[in-house]
């Protein structure tokens, strides 16, 4: 296998710029481990490929690969890795994607948004791993979270009302 990748490495360093622009795989591998950087000429044809543009985002580009993106967002796999990989956050192109699988439904919700995924919940509750593990590690955990800090805002409102009477009674103005 070693040989193989010694070989396109070689044959992409002697002959460059046009071995790259045969193919998104070698465009890919010439701005990786030639260039070590962008490679606008190849962007087009790595642009075609949902796999080659996450890696490409991720490897050579370090942040978001925007001619990339329609053709990630066709990708559920993909979507999810280009949002917890390179964007660190949600990828809205890629929901309508992701919402029609449950595992990546599952592992968007946890990984990415750290709560819940409305939008892929009628699918995680078709699979009964995934629906085990979303109630489990999603849903009540966000429910919790949410009661929490509807509680947190009660105390408060309830402090503020406590202080309100203290100034009334202080001044001695009728409530």
């Amino acid at each position: 296998m070693k040989f193989i990748w010694d070989k396109i490495l070689r044959l992409l360093k002697e002959r460059k710029e046009k071995e790259a622009l045969k193919s998104a795989h070698y465009s890919y591998l010439y701005a990786r481990y030639i260039l070590k950087g962008r490679f606008e000429k190849g962007e087009d044809i790595i642009s075609k490929y949902a796999c080659y543009s996450c890696w490409y985002a991720l490897n050579v580009l370090r942040s978001r690969f925007e001619k990339g993106e329609d053709i990630i967002s066709k990708s559920a796999e993909h979507s999810y890795y280009y949002a917890r990989e390179v964007l660190k956050s949600r990828f809205e192109k890629g929901e309508n994607i992701i919402s029609k699988s449950a595992c990546y439904s599952y592992y968007y919700a946890l990984d990415v948004l750290k709560g819940r995924f409305e939008k892929g919940e009628n699918i995680i509750s078709k699979s009964d791993g995934y629906s085990k593990l979303y109630k489990k590690n999603i849903y009540d955990y966000t429910t919790e979270k949410e009661q929490k800090e509807q509680l947190e805002k009660e105390i408060k409102e309830v402090e503020g009302l406590k202080n309100s009477i203290t100034v009334h009674y202080l001044y001695g103005i009728e409530v």
